[in-house]
C-alpha cells in the first residue's frame, strides 16, 4: 500500500526535478502531453502517478523514473539490478525499477506484477515505445482498442503513443517492461 509518505516525497521529486530542468508547469505539460492541473496534484502529492505519467515525466525531465521514485543511484554508468530493489506499489501495480545508471535516458526496464483485481485504468498514451514480456501468468494487453492475450514467455513491441492498457487475466500476472525514448526528442525539449 502506498502510504502518504511516500506519496509526499515521489512529489516533492517530481517539482526539485522539473525545478532542476528549469522547466515551469506549463511546460512541462507541453512535452509530456499531461494537463498542469494534472501534474500540478502529482507535485502536490494529491494524486499517484501511473507508469505512463512516470515514463513521460522522467523523459520529458530527462530522469530515470528510478530518481523519481527515490531510488537515486549515485557512481559508476553501470546498472546492475540485483533483485532485491524496493517495489512501489500504487493502482494494483507493484514496479520494480530495473534499469537507471546516472545519466541514462533513454530507456527504462521495469518488473511488474499487476493484480487481477485492479481497477480497470483507462487507457495510457505516452510518448516512445514498450516491449512487454511475460514471465508468469496471463497478462491481457488492450493495444488501440484490440485485446491482446499474452502467456508466459510471449512478448509484445509497440508505439506507446497509441492507447494501451495492461491487465491480468485469472491471477497474477508478472512482466518485464523496457521503454524506450527518442533521445534526440530528450535533447529537443531541453534547448
Amino acid at each position: 500500500m502506498v502510504t502518504e509518505a511516500t506519496l509526499a516525497s515521489i512529489g516533492d521529486r517530481l517539482r526539485s526535478a522539473r525545478d532542476r530542468a528549469g522547466l515551469t508547469l506549463d511546460q512541462l505539460a507541453e512535452s509530456t502531453g499531461l494537463s498542469k492541473a494534472h501534474l500540478s496534484r502529482l507535485e502536490s502529492s494529491e494524486r499517484q502517478p501511473s507508469i505512463a505519467a512516470l515514463l513521460d515525466v522522467s523523459a520529458a525531465l530527462g530522469v530515470p523514473v528510478n530518481v523519481l521514485l527515490g531510488e537515486d543511484r549515485g557512481g559508476s554508468p553501470l546498472s546492475i539490478s540485483t533483485g532485491s530493489e524496493s517495489r512501489h506499489e500504487a493502482n494494483g501495480l507493484a514496479i520494480t525499477t530495473r534499469s537507471g545508471y546516472p545519466g541514462s535516458s533513454a530507456i527504462e526496464a521495469l518488473s511488474i506484477t499487476i493484480d487481477p483485481d485492479r481497477s480497470t485504468p483507462p487507457p495510457a498514451r505516452h510518448h516512445g515505445e514498450e516491449w512487454l514480456y511475460v514471465l508468469s501468468g496471463t497478462l491481457m494487453l488492450e493495444y488501440d482498442g484490440t485485446g491482446h492475450s499474452l502467456e508466459s514467455g510471449q512478448c509484445a513491441h509497440f508505439d506507446a503513443d497509441r492507447p494501451h492498457r495492461l491487465t491480468a487475466v485469472g491471477g497474477m500476472a508478472e512482466i518485464l517492461m523496457v521503454a524506450a525514448h527518442d533521445p534526440r526528442s530528450l535533447q529537443a525539449l531541453h534547448r
